[in-house]
């Protein structure tokens, strides 16, 4: 996409205004750190940046571009299933089951709570 002038109608960008230790103003735009001027005044500085930012929004181009990445979760997917059928495993998770499902609070000190 091209951010020409006569296509893009309202970017919004930000401007960065900074004092310097000389009294100079430093403008930049946040999305373009690369656009920064420096002038005397805060008006000057505004109007350079701006100035400079318009005479490069021609020659700009945005374009988005997915990376792909391998994600955490399905790192674990090779080992998805592999307790399928398992006896001894589907004992287990009904022995965890049931003890979630349980209304049995025993093993809870109700000084913890109150």
């Amino acid at each position: 996409m091209n951010l020409s002038a006569n296509q893009v109608r309202d970017l919004k960008v930000t401007l960065l205004l900074e004092v310097l230790q000389d009294g100079k103003i430093a403008a930049s735009i946040f999305e373009f750190p690369s656009c920064r001027v420096e002038a005397r005044t805060r008006e000057e500085a505004i109007a350079q940046v701006q100035a400079a930012f318009l005479k490069r929004l021609p020659h700009i181009e945005a374009m988005s571009w997915q990376v792909p990445i391998q994600s955490p979760e399905r790192e674990w997917m090779e080992f998805a299933g592999v307790f399928e059928g398992d006896r001894h495993f589907q004992e287990i998770m009904d022995a965890i089951r049931a003890e979630r499902d349980s209304d049995d609070d025993s093993e809870v000190d109700p000084s913890y709570y109150e």
